[in-house]
C-alpha cells in the first residue's frame, strides 16, 4: 500500500510539472502570435518562422497536459449510464474503462515512440522559412501518451482497490 501511495504522489508531482510546461507553451504561443501580429500590421515585419514554431509548441501544449486533464476529470465523459451506478458496479465500470483506455494509449505510446525515434534518427526538420527539428515534438506526443498511461494505471488500481478491497469511497 505504501508503494501505491508513493506512486500516486510521484505521479501527481509529474503531472503538475507537465501541466505547468503545457501552460507555459500556451503562454509562449499567445505571446508569439501577438508579437507577430503587431509587427506584421504596424511595422510590416512579421516574425520569420512563427507559424512553424507555433505548430511545434501546440503539440507540447496539448500532449503535456493529457495526464493532468485526465486526473482532473476534464476529458469528455458521457455519464448517462454511470450517474446511476454506486459501489462495486461503479468501480467495475471505472476499472473496465480505465483498462480499455490504458490498452489504447499504451499502443499509442509504443507507436508514437517508435515514430519519434525514427524521426530523430533521420534528423527530420520542418520545411519552412526556418528549419525547426520535428522530432522533439514527436517525442512529446509519446511522452504525453506515456504519462496518460501512468495516470490511467493509477485510476485502474484505484478502481480495482474499491472493487475488491472493500474500500468503496464515493467519488
Amino acid at each position: 500500500m505504501n508503494l501505491l501511495v508513493s506512486y500516486e504522489r510521484t505521479l501527481a508531482r509529474s503531472r503538475r510539472l507537465l501541466a505547468l510546461g503545457s501552460n507555459l507553451a500556451l503562454l509562449a504561443i499567445m505571446a508569439g502570435v501577438s508579437i507577430d501580429t503587431l509587427l506584421r500590421y504596424f511595422a510590416n515585419r512579421p516574425v520569420a518562422g512563427m507559424l512553424e514554431g507555433v505548430e511545434l509548441l501546440l503539440v507540447f501544449a496539448v500532449f503535456a497536459g493529457l495526464a493532468q486533464t485526465q486526473a482532473d476529470g476534464g476529458h469528455i465523459a458521457i455519464e448517462a449510464f454511470t450517474e446511476r451506478l454506486r459501489g462495486r458496479s461503479l468501480a467495475f465500470v471505472r476499472a473496465l474503462t480505465a483498462a480499455l483506455a490504458l490498452a489504447l494509449f499504451a499502443a499509442m505510446t509504443w507507436a508514437t515512440g517508435a515514430y519519434a525515434w525514427r524521426s530523430w534518427q533521420m534528423g527530420e526538420y520542418s520545411a519552412g522559412l526556418i528549419a525547426f527539428p520535428i522530432y522533439p515534438s514527436r517525442f512529446v506526443v509519446a511522452f504525453g501518451c506515456f504519462f496518460l498511461c501512468l495516470q490511467l494505471l493509477q485510476m485502474l488500481l484505484s478502481a480495482l482497490r474499491r472493487l475488491f478491497g472493500g474500500a468503496l469511497e464515493p467519488q
